[in-house]
């Protein structure tokens, strides 16, 4: 199997909306082939994302209940959030699991880095393994409606009832699974 080491290549680019979370580009793209794609839609997004499978001494994982306006729902998922601009992702990490569960977490290790939608985006996702810290403080109210610890099973158990909804969460959730 030989590798194509042609890329596409920016033609040009009108910047629909910018932000400090994201910008929306039309973009008129070349591919390898010489075909012209006059009107690709571009989500670029300036950071990564992190999140944060974190396990406690039992091996419960901590979860934290989301309201999400965008699928009008509230559910289960992990800590997660954005890496600020200059942090390192362990820092992101230790910062998510502290404001959304005020746990503290240690022993951080890199599991998988991802683009979730690389067909329309850069958004990068970094999941983080960890291990639970003490409770220092309280969750962000503004942010996170409930925060609990859940067991193997129970997770197991919301993945078969389509429970995480979340994609940043299901992938974490099964790749922690998947270790063993």
């Amino acid at each position: 199997m030989t590798e194509n080491n042609q890329l596409p290549k920016l033609l040009g680019r009108q910047t629909i909306y910018e932000s400090e979370y994201l910008n929306l580009h039309l973009d008129r793209v070349r591919q390898p082939n010489g075909f012209v794609i006059e009107r690709f839609h571009f989500v670029e997004y300036p950071r990564p994302a992190v999140g944060v499978v974190v396990e406690d001494e039992q091996g419960r994982v901590v979860m934290v209940r989301v309201p999400r306006y965008t699928i009008n729902t509230c559910t289960w998922s992990i800590p997660a959030g954005g890496v600020d601009e200059g942090e390192e992702v362990f820092v992101s990490a230790h910062r998510e699991v502290r404001e959304e569960t005020g746990f503290e977490s240690r022993e951080h290790r890199l599991a998988y880095s991802y683009y979730p939608q690389d067909g329309s985006s850069n958004k990068l996702f970094h999941i983080v393994f960890c291990k639970a810290g003490e409770q220092t403080g309280a969750y962000d109210p503004n942010e996170i409606s409930e925060v609990s610890w859940f067991s193997l099973s129970e997770i197991e158990g919301m993945i078969d009832r389509h429970e995480i909804e979340d994609g940043l969460g299901l992938t974490a959730l099964l790749l922690w699974l998947r270790k063993g």
